[in-house]
């Protein structure tokens, strides 16, 4: 990625080249090949340039188009470069001399707002119109670039990264606590917040209008809800099509100026995406560097049958199906904890959300820029999508009171582990179909006496945090009311922002993390076909099976389990016990920590870590997921609040 920067007084006051300047600096790290700034007197745009692709060696940004009344920054990869060129009549030639940026500004200067539905790609970009007076932003439709701003009196700036707006002394600091008991609490985090009170973020899938006298235009560009529904699909044209759509993805993910590396692990994801990159570089003579997480010890028990601890020898299945596969194994264990979450806070401006999984990252993202191979490719959308189970065709079984198809599906679903009994599946067929006000109703009785998840790390002596609680009547309240899995996939989605993790994995290793998963072509083909699509013939997944059967070893594809991912969080706690006490000593020195996190019960929980089980879902639930989760909002906050 890059970072871009600006800053606009419509006012004409002076000091908006100097203070994008300044923001500039403060994200050097984004961006340290090219700096490049353009002064427009009243505004000014920056742009830091780190080289992914080929094309970038062409970047000259800020950009100038429609004879210099519009100009750009953009922080992008465009993935559907050859149909844009064409739409926009662009030759092949004059296309290979071009930046991704250029043909953003084309499409801009073309379509208007309406450029945006021509994008495939990871992208985040600001332009401005100098006869408007006015700025535009926009993020890509799942969020794989961050994007920042602040408004003023008077005044506004943006920024990849809020660390950039943090530069400016008019911008106030300190941690969001809305935001940051919503992020404990595991629920969407919807809105314009973000984790800092003096900065807001664009929402993902939205573009913003700015004009000179301060208003924001806010408008969603991308809704999953909104992607036309398939009706008549003829044999196998779902799994075809699916296959299809994969390969262009990984294709065009593919493009780089090194190697490509790959986070494999024993499940159906990131299989996928080898069996389409390793024969995509196959024919061009390349390799495909492959990095699984293993724990330390394969003696390692689970709180669930259903859960597989080392997931090596199925990922190692599947490397040796393909020669130009280099496989190899990483250990969460190697890395030190509490640095690794330290600098992860800092290098994507939040906490998150499960450190264990980002030291094991940690070990592939060290590997891979040692090895040459900048380019990181991961499945971590796959499940919004590609391997979406069809556990919602039971509400369309309900709904048309189908009852034989419901019992069997509900079957089904239990018998692959996505619901613990059917009893449940049963619940969750018929709870969407109730009346709001019904479900308000017995939501607010079942949970009345119900104490909260001991997952969230949160402090419920906090006003906030338990008025947040009682609105939702439990998280799981608004989940309750998805009757399509276009609203779940659309919910899910909204509880996660990857662009500043990107961010950070770009700055801190050097590497690009990509994930052809998230590739707008896949996710509208996924969203398009019906739930009944996916749970059919037996079995979840159905149309993935079709699409992937000659390509995924069977023994992954008949696969119930599910890999743990970091197994040996005991291990690696413990490890780490003596900092983790350390830090939550200081945490609990900080106001600000105290007041939105639960640091005494951590406290407790860092101290009895010899007692954990780690197959004991209640164990599991505290000493590992609450424990660090919390830890990591802790170093946040701490940082936030000044406490360091």
């Amino acid at each position: 990625m890059s970072a871009i920067a600006g800053v606009w007084y419509p006012d004409g006051r002076p000091g908006a080249v100097q203070d994008c300047d300044r923001i500039s600096r403060a994200l050097a790290l984004y961006g340290p090949h090219r700096e490049g700034i353009w002064n427009g007197g009243e505004i000014a745009l920056g742009h830091r340039l780190m080289r992914f692709l080929p094309e970038d060696r062409f970047d000259r940004q800020p950009l100038a188009g429609k004879g210099g009344r519009l100009h750009l920054v953009a922080d992008c990869r465009i993935d559907n470069r050859e149909e844009l060129g064409r739409a926009l009549g662009i030759d092949a030639g004059e296309q290979a001399l071009m930046c991704d940026a250029a043909f953003i500004l084309a499409a801009l200067e073309r379509w208007g707002e309406g450029a945006l539905d021509h994008l495939c790609g990871d992208f985040a970009f600001a332009a401005w119109d100098s006869d408007a007076r006015t700025l535009l932003l926009a993020r890509d439709p799942v969020g794989n670039r961050p994007l920042h701003y602040h408004t003023g009196r008077g005044w506004f700036a943006f920024a990849s990264m809020p660390k950039g707006l943090l530069a400016l002394p008019d911008v106030p600091t300190g941690p969001d606590p809305a935001r940051l008991l919503a992020w404990q609490m595991l629920l969407p985090l919807l809105g314009t917040n973000s984790f800092y009170k003096g900065v807001s973020r664009l929402e993902f899938g939205h573009l913003a209008m700015i004009d000179a006298d301060g208003r924001i235009r806010d408008r969603r560009y991308w809704n999953p809800c909104a992607v036309p529904r398939r009706s008549h699909i003829r044999g196998n044209e779902d799994a075809d099509g699916l296959r299809e759509v994969l390969d262009v993805a990984v294709k065009a993910q593919l493009r780089g100026t090194g190697g490509t590396a790959l986070m494999l692990s024993g499940g159906l994801d990131s299989t996928a995406l080898a069996s389409s990159a390793a024969p995509l570089l196959a024919a061009e003579g390349r390799r495909l560097q492959a990095y699984t997480n293993v724990p330390v010890s394969v003696e390692q028990t689970t709180w669930h049958p259903l859960l597989l601890t080392d997931e090596g020898p199925l990922a190692a299945l599947m490397a040796t199906r393909h020669p130009n596969i280099d496989h190899d194994l990483v250990h969460a264990h190697d890395a030190d904890l509490l640095p690794l979450i330290e600098r992860m806070v800092f290098l994507a401006d939040q906490p998150v959300m499960n450190p264990l999984s980002t030291a094991w990252a940690h070990e592939i993202y060290i590997r891979a820029a040692r090895a040459g191979a900048p380019v990181v490719l991961t499945g971590l959308s796959g499940n919004m999508g590609l391997t979406y189970t069809g556990e919602h065709l039971l509400i369309r079984h309900a709904a048309r009171l189908r009852w034989l198809s419901l019992w069997r599906d509900a079957n089904l679903l239990v018998s692959a582990g996505i619901h613990k009994s059917r009893d449940l599946a049963l619940r969750a067929a018929f709870r969407p179909l109730l009346p709001l006000a019904l479900l308000s109703l017995w939501n607010r009785a079942r949970h009345s006496s119900i104490e909260p998840s001991p997952l969230f790390p949160v402090q419920w002596n906090n006003p906030e945090a338990k008025a947040l609680f009682q609105k939702t009547s439990g998280p799981r309240y608004m989940f309750n009311r998805l009757r399509t899995w276009q609203e779940w996939h659309d919910l899910i989605m909204q509880c996660r922002d990857p662009g500043p993790l990107n961010a950070a994995a770009n700055a801190g290793y050097g590497v690009d993390r990509r994930d052809p998963t998230s590739d707008r072509r896949v996710l509208a083909f996924c969203l398009s076909l019906p739930e009944d699509r996916y749970l059919r013939n037996g079995r979840c997944k159905d149309v993935f099976h079709r699409a992937f059967a000659d390509r995924i070893p069977a023994e992954i594809l008949d696969n119930q389990q599910r890999g743990t991912q970091t197994a040996d969080w005991k291990q690696i706690l413990l490890k780490a016990q003596p900092a983790i006490q350390a830090e939550l000593a200081q945490q609990a020195r900080i106001t600000a920590c105290t007041d939105l996190i639960d640091v005494d019960g951590l406290r407790e929980l860092a101290d009895s870590l010899d007692n954990a089980a780690q197959d004991d879902w209640q164990s599991v639930q505290r000493h590992y997921l609450k424990l660090v989760r919390g830890l990591s909002n802790g170093v946040f906050t701490r940082r936030a609040a000044g406490g360091n």
